[in-house]
């Protein structure tokens, strides 16, 4: 069963409203806040029964806020702030206060944060009502969202197939329509992998781009924007982009990213399908071959480079972050292993192998995968390449099933993404943008991938490439 397939003809339907045109509306008056989270918090009635994207809900207080954005439309106010009357759900890793921060599990089901993350600050100081927290698999580490505290998530396209994770929760309730915007993180494509599963958009920034102070000390690891538009990413990362006193890794660069359509005549784009272990399965890659002759037909210029990829790179990302988080992963494990997830059982097992050469091997690794990809994002607008391999991923699988994509024996965890390659190189900007559908009506995603901090490129082509789709959200 399909909750939700997207009908061109139902530009008007208000959960699928873009943030921008949500905003033009309530200047010009001709809707209210209130009238857009009413429909959301009806919609969320009836569809999260069966997604479940949400851990809590705070449609009382996010009310009270919308009367208040209602007001402030309604008097002309001079000084509306770029998230005015929006919804905004938060990723259940970052703290906001008063509320329970579980980040998936068990432990810490009865957390209370005392205070809000920058990011949640920034969500709340541009006038956007945080009206939910959406789920994520246990310490965000898990390419499915499904916990012994919240459940499991699924996606609004394909309830037995997975919203991915671990942003799985986000990504499920911008497809379902119960929220504008949502804020996720990514360390190996947490944000890119529910985005492409999902058929949204998602923002991998550059490291430093966003503050964080928690998960900062880590190059891999970012949080970014989630919309059902490119436009709508730009509006929500700028505002939760810049340098923030918690983080010595954000960066005092400001971005503007611009929130309009752009052209794809005169890009110059390179393409790659072999990242992995295997090529992506055909619907994908049709899928990619059909906008690649799309952009061509308006303009662009896409060629096909010899990239020296090699099944190392997703296994060296794989190790890095279990290098880092071993030891604290061992600790929850002896204190609290029978409240855990047995998917977080074994990644633990896992992280006890990990020895300091192998961390430093993932620096190699690194460096091979710079050489390989440096040349082409100097030469070209950007890199476009698949988000994921397969699109056929239930919504309870455990990290150690064997799949099988074109005929290849793949796990479950890492082999089956091509994101954590630029987690590795974490100066670099990645968005997934959707591109269409495979032969099951499951949304196909592409990956664009520019060169380090150019942020603005990032976008340019995303949105040209999201204006030929013609993006029916």
């Amino acid at each position: 069963m399909i909750l939700y397939k997207p009908d061109q003809t139902e530009g008007s339907d208000l959960c699928y409203l873009s943030a921008v045109k949500a905003l033009e509306m309530f200047r010009n008056r001709t809707l209210s806040p209130v009238e857009l989270l009413t429909a959301q918090i009806a919609r969320a009635e009836r569809v999260e029964p069966q997604i479940n994207a949400f851990t809590e809900t705070f449609f009382d207080t996010a009310m009270a806020e919308a009367r208040l954005a209602e007001q402030r439309y309604m008097s002309r106010a001079t000084d509306l702030r770029p998230l005015e009357g929006l919804t905004v759900t938060i990723k259940d890793v970052l703290d906001q206060k008063g509320v329970c921060s579980s980040r998936g599990s068990l432990i810490f089901r009865d957390h209370r944060a005392n205070s809000d993350h920058p990011v949640v600050e920034r969500v709340r100081q541009a006038g956007g009502i945080i009206h939910a927290r959406t789920t994520t698999s246990e310490f965000a580490f898990g390419w499915v969202t499904n916990t012994r505290l919240w459940g499991v998530t699924r996606n609004p396209w394909n309830p037995d197939r997975t919203p991915g994770g671990s942003s799985g929760g986000a990504a499920a309730s911008l497809a379902a329509g119960t929220s504008t915007l949502a804020i996720g993180a990514d360390s190996a494509g947490s944000i890119r992998v529910p985005a492409a599963l999902c058929g949204v958009v998602g923002y991998k920034p550059p490291h430093g781009r966003v503050p964080d102070p928690v998960e900062g000390f880590d190059p891999y690891s970012v949080i970014g924007p989630m919309a059902r538009s490119v436009p709508d990413c730009a509006l929500l990362q700028n505002t939760i982009s810049g340098v923030h006193p918690s983080d010595i890794a954000s960066s005092r660069q400001n971005i503007v990213l611009p929130t309009s359509r752009a052209s794809p005549e005169g890009l110059r784009l390179a393409v790659s399908f072999d990242l992995g272990k295997t090529l992506p399965d055909p619907g994908i890659v049709a899928a990619i071959r059909d906008i690649i002759a799309k952009l061509q037909t308006h303009g662009a210029v896409i060629e096909e480079p010899s990239i020296d990829w090699c099944s190392e790179f997703g296994d060296a990302a794989r190790l890095h972050s279990a290098c880092i988080f071993a030891p604290w992963f061992s600790d929850i494990v002896e204190q609290h292993g029978d409240q855990l997830c047995d998917y977080t059982r074994w990644t633990a097992e896992f992280m006890k192998s990990c020895s300091l050469r192998d961390f430093m091997g993932t620096y190699d690794v690194a460096k091979r995968l710079y050489r390989a990809v440096q040349p082409v994002l100097d030469n070209y607008d950007a890199l476009i390449c698949p988000v994921v391999l397969t699109n056929d991923v239930s919504a309870d699988q455990k990290p150690w099933t064997e799949m099988q994509v074109n005929g290849v024996r793949l796990n479950s965890d890492y082999d089956w993404v091509a994101t954590a390659h630029f987690n590795m190189l974490g100066e670099l900007p990645a968005l997934s943008v959707p591109i269409g559908l495979d032969i099951d009506g499951m949304p196909v995603g592409l990956q664009v991938i520019a060169r380090s901090f150019d942020d603005m490129r990032a976008f340019k082509v995303a949105a040209a490439i999201e204006g030929v789709v013609g993006n029916g959200w």
